[in-house]
């Protein structure tokens, strides 16, 4: 199999127009002039990706910028949440870069997944996550990257830690609000989607978190264990060869131990030579450059000192280590230390770090980052282009709502039907939001764990409705709402879930069933459009069989 892919990648190399390998030709004269002056220490900057607390930059991060030289700097909330706080940032770090060791400026990145991972908020754009990307027709999914990717550039961010290429596993509860599906096939050509319209606008991809998050632990926390054979691996991996074929330029490991990969006892993924270099670069033939997941995580903080897992990640064949915002800066620059000191030993091979920083320069060059210029903060917020895209979201929900159990209850019809309508209190808009199309006959607001007073009022509507329309929120959390679910008679329910789309999973079996993935106000206006027939149905997501 990989010499049918080396051949097509001969194949389709022989194809490409004259002009372009002439500018292939000329950006790789140009990496290796810059990397021919780098010094040992200048050489390893670029293979990190710091973090540092603070809008722009203080004495304490200005002195450790000097000292670290770095190839790169991850965005936190403490970074500046606005546009303008962003822009502000991304200037002054640049602004530095430019002026010391090779002078060249920086990869900029965050996770800007949206939903629970999302670092840039004021201001920004809430755009559709997890599920919501594999569940919408493919171009919208490309849609979302390219406004994602506008809103990044528009504040000097280069590089988005997304797309989640992991897999849904009901036992990995940790990741199951991220993770785009349990369908390897459509997840990857979720994956792949993003991946085109993000880099398209010009901003780098990252497929996480490799080999696969499936692990019930949380790894900013333990170091867990995926307990998967090399074989149910493969399918694992699916989303990421989809994703690289689409051209992902990085790829994150994971803090994961994966005994059938590699048996060595409470090793991260991380920091393992046959995890990294024998499958991700080899088996899967990755040649981007690979990011570690944050140093800062508990996976690796309990096993090992920074220093050792810097070296370690590097050995096992890693180009970029994230330090992660709760490593302090003294750490930060004692791994920077210790992987100089391990070449000079002959522990690491300089033409290891040689190849990594033309990697890493590469991407640079081919995203046009070797030149900056500065941005102005106050038109941030106008480059952004957050009211076009939320105009543009009215569109996208009403393509993501899935009728996941059709039923001859749905469209809605107040004409004809009675209708209860049971929502979690919190989302108390949702009446109004329905109500456009009818008011109901009944009418609930109950907690998220409701109580047993909601779940009298319940038996009561039950007996007064031909339909009981029931919203839920995340069962696997709040699982009480399953005994609401189940007061009402299964062939008169539909069950619409608000976030999690494996509600239906836990313990229920209504009549019908409806995934809205997101508990946006453009989601809920999109959900009762589509229970009440003003829209089709136009997601499109199935239920695992586990």
């Amino acid at each position: 199999m990989r010499r049918v892919l080396l051949a097509l990648s001969a194949a389709a190399l022989l194809c490409l127009p004259m002009a372009t390998l002439h500018a292939q030709d000329e950006l790789e004269r140009q990496v290796e002039a810059i990397l021919a002056q780098m010094p040992l220490d200048v050489r390893v900057g670029q293979m990190f990706m710091v973090s540092f607390f603070g809008e722009g930059l203080n004495e304490a991060s200005r002195d450790f910028m000097r000292q670290m030289m770095p190839g790169g700097v991850g965005v936190f909330a403490s970074n500046g949440v606005s546009p303008a706080a962003v822009t502000r940032s991304t200037n002054a770090w640049q602004a530095l870069a430019t002026q010391i060791g090779a002078k060249v400026p920086l990869l900029i990145a965050t996770d800007q997944e949206g939903g629970t991972v999302q670092r840039l908020n004021d201001g920004f754009t809430a755009f559709p996550w997890g599920a919501a990307l594999s569940a919408m027709p493919l171009e919208q999914t490309s849609q979302v990257a390219q406004m994602t990717a506008i809103e990044l550039r528009a504040v000097g961010v280069n590089m988005n830690f997304a797309p989640v290429a992991d897999l849904y596993h009901p036992e990995g509860r940790f990741m199951s609000k991220r993770v785009w599906g349990h369908d390897p096939e459509r997840v990857g050509q979720a994956v792949a989607a993003y991946v085109r319209g993000l880099q398209a606008r010009g901003v780098i991809a990252t497929l996480k978190h490799f080999p696969g998050h499936g692990a019930a632990a949380d790894s900013h926390f333990e170091l867990p264990t995926l307990a998967l054979s090399r074989q149910a691996l493969e399918r694992e991996w699916l989303p990421f060869r989809m994703g690289i074929a689409a051209g992902a330029e990085v790829v994150m490991v994971a803090h994961l131990n994966v005994p059938s990969l590699d048996p060595t006892p409470n090793l991260p993924a991380t920091l393992s030579k046959p995890i990294v270099s024998d499958v991700l670069r080899g088996a899967l033939g990755f040649t981007g450059v690979i990011i570690t997941d944050a140093m800062d995580m508990g996976a690796v903080q309990q096993g090992f000192m920074p220093a050792e897992a810097a070296v370690r990640a590097v050995q096992a064949g890693v180009d970029m280590l994230a330090t992660g915002p709760k490593l302090p800066l003294s750490d930060q620059l004692s791994m920077k230390r210790a992987i100089i000191d391990a070449v000079l030993s002959g522990a690491i091979p300089s033409a290891q770090i040689d190849d990594s920083v033309r990697r890493i320069l590469r991407l640079k060059a081919k995203y046009g980052l070797l030149a900056w210029q500065p941005l102005d903060a106050l038109t941030a917020s106008e480059r952004a282009q957050v009211t076009a895209h939320s105009a543009a979201l009215e569109s996208i929900y009403l393509r993501t709502i899935s009728v996941v159990r059709p039923t001859a209850l749905l469209p809605l019809d107040p004409s004809r039907q009675k209708i209860g309508l049971i929502y979690p209190g919190a989302y108390s808009s949702l009446p109004n939001v329905c109500g456009i199309y009818g008011a109901p006959t009944r009418r609930l607001a109950y907690s998220l764990t409701p109580t047993d007073g909601e779940l009298a009022i319940a038996r009561e509507i039950n007996a007064q409705v031909d339909v009981a329309v029931i919203f839920t929120f995340n069962l696997d959390e709040y699982p009480r709402q399953a005994s609401l679910v189940n007061t009402f008679a299964p062939q008169k329910t539909v069950v619409v879930a608000l976030q999690s789309p494996y509600d239906a999973l836990q313990g229920i079996q209504p009549a019908g069933y409806v995934t809205v993935f997101n508990p946006y106000p453009a989601a809920m206006r999109a959900a009762c459009a589509v229970l009440y027939g003003a829209f089709p149905p136009k997601g499109t997501f199935s239920l695992p069989q586990f």
